[in-house]
């Protein structure tokens, strides 16, 4: 039997702080915290937090979750949401990693005995490196924790974004001038650097944080149409899978994720085009709708090549899933219509659906046989987490998805979880 009995968010802090706290009182007892030893733990709690926030690490980790869920019968549930809240991993081990750059300037600040300490001990140069990145991590950290984060959301992406950069670029020319001086102290002064791990670690992360923007597309041949007043659809070049999301950006610069409507083929162009169904929800998208329908097209889209999977990826995992879909958040559901028809059972509440949404997507989800329609003009706000209950019941599904905004999603799937259904929603956890 199923049971709410562990938050895979809170998983990772103690998997990852136990792990940190364990090399800590072993080093601490038995061989001796030195400089190299600080260097490499603090490098690669940082790499881990940058990796699993890789877009190409996403999706290997979403799809090695979902084969094996297809192979097991029990743990899917904690399989699939352990990589939805991987946002816990990347948070923890940023945390970690500036601990340990705490303990690295204590440790310079102190006068050790061991002589590969000495090299780099009460350097100058080396503490001002460690105590700036020190203050810039700790501000990261501060506006990322959930109630500043909700606050003050543009804060915290400029902080992250930036702030996040400027980390790098001091940590690559701390360390490597760091594992230089240790490297010039011994007697193979190359060997040491070529096979320096601190060094091959943050050469993996630059590659890491800059593949995406390598990847970036910048295209003039999109279209934009609204339907109706507050629905936006883009229509773009380029190829996706079902249950992932692409993030696209006016300006290169500010960066929003929706999820894949669909995919389809243009015989005009001979090209694949992907489909965006955007509502009306931010500041961002309301003022893009609002200039879409004054004719005040932008001029170029940039869209991030990889499209990495979103939660409803995991639909994969089982073989009759509920779908809770809310407004606009139908748009993630479209492509498993398409693909997945046969195993899912759709609770779609909306406002004059096809009056809203257009003939076309109203067409697609009106001719599904399993899609419970419930128009809140004629009925007004329903009770969503029995519907859910109600068609998980119905169809004997194995799991529910719900796709609207933070505070339904969380009451459909805290019910399911305590009725002992595996449920799913965007996790807004990191």
């Amino acid at each position: 039997m199923f049971k709410q009995n562990l938050n895979m968010h809170v998983f990772w802090w103690v998997l990852v702080s136990s792990v940190n706290i364990l090399l800590l009182v072993i080093f601490y007892e038995t061989i001796y915290l030195n400089d190299i030893s600080i260097a490499i733990f603090s490098v690669s709690n940082i790499l881990v937090a940058v990796l699993v926030r890789n877009e190409l690490v996403l999706h290997l980790l979403y799809r090695f979750a979902v084969w094996t869920s297809v192979k097991i019968v029990y743990g899917k549930y904690y399989l699939n949401s352990g990589v939805h809240y991987i946002g816990g991993v990347h948070a923890s081990c940023a945390t970690w990693g500036f601990l340990w750059l705490i303990v690295d300037v204590f440790q310079q600040l102190g006068n050790p005995s061991d002589p590969l300490s000495m090299a780099t001990s009460n350097d100058p140069i080396s503490i001002i490196t460690s105590s700036i990145l020190l203050t810039l991590l700790f501000i990261i950290i501060i506006t990322a924790i959930p109630p500043f984060r909700h606050k003050f959301h543009d804060t915290f992406e400029i902080s992250h974004r930036y702030l996040g950069w400027t980390c790098l670029s001091i940590l690559v020319l701390h360390q490597i001038r760091f594992q230089f001086i240790i490297a010039l102290n011994q007697a193979y002064p190359l060997e040491t650097l070529l096979t320096n791990p601190v060094l091959l670690m943050i050469a993996l992360m630059i590659f890491s944080l800059f593949l995406p923007w390598i990847s970036v597309q910048c295209f003039d041949n999109f279209r934009m149409d609204c339907p109706s007043v507050g629905v936006l659809v883009v229509t773009l070049p380029g190829r996706a899978d079902v249950g992932t999301f692409a993030r696209i950006s006016l300006d290169g610069i500010e960066w929003h994720s929706f999820s894949i409507a669909g995919t389809s083929f243009n015989k005009q162009t001979d090209s694949s085009e992907i489909h965006l169904i955007i509502g009306a929800v931010g500041d961002w998208t309301k003022n893009l709708i609002r200039q879409v329908q004054k004719g005040n097209l932008p001029r170029r889209l940039w869209v991030r090549r990889v499209k990495p999977p979103g939660f409803m990826f995991s639909i994969n995992a089982y073989s009759r899933v509920v779908v809770i879909a809310t407004g606009a958040g139908i748009a993630p559901v479209i492509p498993h219509v398409i693909e997945n028809s046969h195993k899912l059972c759709i609770v779609w509440i909306a406002n004059e659906h096809e009056q809203t949404y257009g003939e076309k997507l109203w067409s697609l989800l009106g001719s599904h046989p399993r899609c419970n329609i419930f128009d809140t003009g004629m009925h007004g706000r329903p009770n969503v987490e029995q519907l859910a209950l109600d068609a998980v019941q119905d169809f004997r599904a194995q799991a529910v998805f719900c796709v609207s905004n933070k505070a339904v999603t969380e009451k459909v799937v805290k019910t399911c979880l305590g009725k002992g259904i595996p449920a799913y929603g965007a996790s807004w956890d990191s």
